[in-house]
């Protein structure tokens, strides 16, 4: 008598049930534009967008809210200057087009939430952050929650940034743009495969190993799994994500443990590992079986988006070179 089993085992790392969180290793593009979204992990209605570019806020009449004095140290002073600036990030006009699109189609739109922020002067090419001698201190609120909302920089320069930065700023260099940096947590890809097998050649496996008397460890439980797998007794078909093949042998290890195996020494209360016997229970059918693994898991990724002071050449007057501080 031949007949099939199915059945589903879902495994994560941490309980998502209750979050709602964007899965950050993957994206759509936003109808062909330059433009990334990101879906939720649990509701494919729900999608989240990272605002892409950003600039000092302006007032009403369209100056922006920055001051900046520098100049020579007084006597004893290390300092060669202070600034301050509210900032704010916004949407360039793919991104934009994008977010409408979803909209227009039905899809919530929501701005990814944050964890934590912190900023720092651009990098080179080879990822190194530059430009950090012009700063004694720079200040950014600890933040987190909202993506859109402003935020307010302070910085005392040395007296060679006081210097360098007044220069650059007047003369509209980009290479004193800042880095505004989100930490942002989400989820990878789903872990997904389909596992096969036949109960009774899996367990006839075991038990020819175990009537000479054998005892496993956990991890050599897998490597019999292992060697299933390679001959074919037990096949595995990956179909999503970024899994890799063992991630799913040892979740099946762990089944065939709870299925099969009768632990003789139990280590620690917690620890994964302990000595395992064998059940000679007989199955007696020649039963297949075929069951899904999936699994996620959480992680933290870092956004950064350019805060651009080049448009400061415009607004001199706000940057004020003064004899002594």
């Amino acid at each position: 008598m031949l007949s099939k089993v199915s059945s589903a085992i879902a495994i994560s790392l941490v309980s998502l049930n209750v979050l709602a969180l964007p899965v950050l290793s993957e994206s759509e593009d936003g109808s062909g534009l330059l433009a990334t979204i990101y879906p939720d992990h649990e509701n494919p209605n729900k999608f989240y967008f990272f605002p892409n570019q950003g600039g000092l806020e302006k007032d009403s009449s369209g100056v922006p809210r920055f001051g900046m004095g520098y100049g020579r140290p007084a006597e004893g002073s290390t300092t060669g200057g202070y600034f301050t600036g509210i900032f704010r990030l916004s949407v360039g006009h793919d991104l934009q087009k994008a977010v409408e699109n979803y909209k227009n189609n039905g899809k919530q739109i929501s701005v990814i939430p944050v964890q934590e922020s912190h900023l720092y002067f651009m990098e080179d090419k080879e990822g190194n952050r530059v430009l950090t001698d012009l700063f004694k201190e720079i200040s950014l609120p600890p933040f987190s929650g909202r993506a859109e909302d402003s935020i307010g920089i302070s910085a005392s320069l040395t007296p060679m940034g006081g210097m360098m930065l007044g220069t650059m700023l007047i003369n509209g260099a980009t290479g004193a743009d800042l880095n505004y940096c989100y930490e942002v947590k989400g989820v990878t890809p789903i872990f997904h495969a389909k596992i096969n097998l036949n109960y009774n050649k899996v367990y006839t496996h075991f038990l020819a190993q175990a009537r000479g008397g054998r005892l496993w460890w956990k991890w050599s439980v897998r490597t019999e799994i292992e060697k299933l797998v390679e001959n074919g007794e037990i096949k595995i078909e990956i179909n999503g994500g970024t899994a890799n093949q063992y991630d799913y042998i040892m979740a099946l290890a762990d089944r065939m443990i709870s299925k099969f195996m009768v632990p003789i020494l139990e280590n620690r209360r917690g620890t994964p590992t302990g000595r395992f016997g064998f059940s000679y229970t007989q199955i007696v059918e020649d039963r297949n079986l075929s069951f899904e693994l999936k699994q996620r898991e959480i992680v933290s990724r870092e956004y950064c988006v350019g805060l651009g002071l080049g448009e400061l050449k415009a607004f001199p007057w706000l940057i004020t070179k003064i004899d002594s501080l």
